[in-house]
C-alpha cells in the first residue's frame, strides 16, 4: 500500500479510465487485460511511467512509489497463479486443506514437543509451591 492517499477527484479521474477495475482512498487495481498490456510492454524495455501514460494514467495522481511497485504486483501475482487475474493480487498465503502423511507427522511431533514443554513448565510451578510450606 502506497502512503499516499487518494483525493476524491483523483479516485473519480481514475475511475473513468477503462483500465481501472477498482479504486479507492488506498488502493489502485487494475483490469487483467491492462495487466496483460503493461506485463508485455514492460518485458519489451518499456518504462512503467511511460507505459501508464500511454494507457491513460496520469503519473502524478499514483506517485513514484505506486509507479514502480505494479511491475512487482503483477509479475508476482503471475509467478504465483501462472496467470493474471482481475483487481488485487491475492496476497494471503493458500494453506492446503490436507496434509501429507509427512507434514501430518511433523505438525503432531512439534504438538507433542510442545505438550512435553508445557509439562515440565507445571512440573516446576509445581515443586515451587510444595517447597515454599
Amino acid at each position: 500500500m502506497s502512503k499516499k492517499l487518494f483525493t476524491d477527484e483523483e479516485i473519480a479521474i481514475l475511475r473513468q479510465n477503462p483500465f481501472t477495475f477498482k479504486v479507492n482512498r488506498n488502493t489502485l487495481s487494475f483490469t487483467k487485460e491492462f495487466k496483460e498490456l503493461f506485463l508485455a510492454e514492460y518485458n519489451a524495455g518499456n518504462l512503467p511511467r511511460q507505459i501508464l501514460i500511454d494507457h491513460g494514467y496520469d503519473p502524478e495522481i499514483l506517485g513514484n512509489r505506486r509507479i514502480w511497485g505494479i511491475p512487482a504486483h503483477i509479475r508476482e501475482q503471475y509467478e504465483r497463479f501462472g496467470e493474471l487475474r482481475e483487481g488485487p493480487p491475492n496476497t494471503k498465503p493458500r494453506k492446503p486443506k490436507t496434509l501429507s502423511d509427512k507434514d501430518e507427522i511433523i505438525r503432531l511431533r512439534h504438538e507433542v514437543d510442545y505438550m512435553r514443554q508445557e509439562i515440565e513448565f507445571l512440573k516446576k510451578i509445581s515443586s515451587i509451591r510444595t517447597t515454599r510450606k
